[in-house]
């Protein structure tokens, strides 16, 4: 748990990462006591943000934030190397609930239009760097994709997964939450293969 794996497969032209995210998160968002539709979308950002912010080569911060006009408007993860994450999320319990009771739970659906800022800070003698792309009604892992196409123009393909796992305990069952994320690159070819 909460372990970062980079990977390169050179024969394919494919490098990235792996995110095992287990205690942390469950801290974070047990902290909060978050709905659970809400703590979901936030341990997606989580995830996005351990996958992007470890790939950083300096001492600094990452920050991935939503801001929309959905029943959930704000989504916000810190991650400052070498291994601090925080994260946070604001929503309106009543819109939150009229959603969910009218079968509009996906992430998309809560999220609403507005868009997704990814922001790296090295520190206090640098400028900040900040991408924007439009959350228009995709999941994170899509806006994701559209980011890499756009600003990095690499191909990319981002996959997240958040799941509750109920165990055993002392009173009885207890639910702990885990995530993990996959980022694969895909390298363009050098010259002297075309």
């Amino acid at each position: 748990d909460d372990h970062v794996v980079p990977y390169e497969v050179g024969p394919l032209d494919v490098r990235g990462r792996i995110v095992q995210l287990g205690p942390t998160l469950d801290a974070i968002l047990s902290r909060h006591n978050y709905p659970e539709p809400v703590a979901r979308l936030l341990a997606e950002v989580a995830v996005l943000t351990v996958l992007l912010g470890t790939a950083l080569k300096f001492e600094g911060k990452f920050i991935v934030q939503t801001r929309s006009d959905g029943p959930v408007d704000m989504l916000v993860a810190d991650f400052a190397s070498p291994r601090a994450l925080r994260a946070y999320a604001r929503f309106d319990q009543a819109r939150l609930d009229a959603a969910v009771a009218a079968g509009k739970a996906r992430p998309e659906e809560l999220l609403g239009h507005g868009v997704l800022a990814l922001t790296i800070d090295q520190g206090p003698h640098t400028q900040r760097y900040q991408g924007v792309v439009q959350l228009d009604g995709a999941s994170l892992e899509e806006v994701a994709r559209v980011y890499f196409r756009q600003s990095e123009q690499i191909p990319t393909d981002v996959r997240l997964a958040v799941a509750k796992q109920v165990m055993p305990g002392p009173d009885g069952r207890r639910e702990r939450w885990r995530a993990g994320g996959l980022l694969a690159q895909f390298l363009p070819e050098a010259p002297e293969r075309l």
